[in-house]
């Protein structure tokens, strides 16, 4: 059964933007098909995006700003 995620998910404990959300996880999704691919893996069950997703609710992807301030919130 796919997994179904709503914006509030990805923004309700940060007060993060649903778009930088998104935005979030599309980056961390390309970061790890990017290691997906140097590495020869094959695809695995779940999708890249998915993953990407998960890591994003369970905030395991932090945003550097440029001035070097690192949180998960994508603020």
């Amino acid at each position: 059964m796919p997994n179904v995620f709503f914006t509030e998910e990805l923004t309700e404990d940060e007060g993060m933007n649903p778009y930088a959300a998104v935005l979030l996880a599309s980056r961390e999704a390309r970061r790890l098909n990017k290691n997906r691919l140097v590495a020869g893996v094959p695809e695995g069950e779940k999708k890249i995006t998915t993953i990407a997703l998960n890591r994003v609710v369970n905030k395991k992807v932090q945003v550097r700003h440029a001035g070097g301030k690192a949180d998960s919130s994508g603020r």
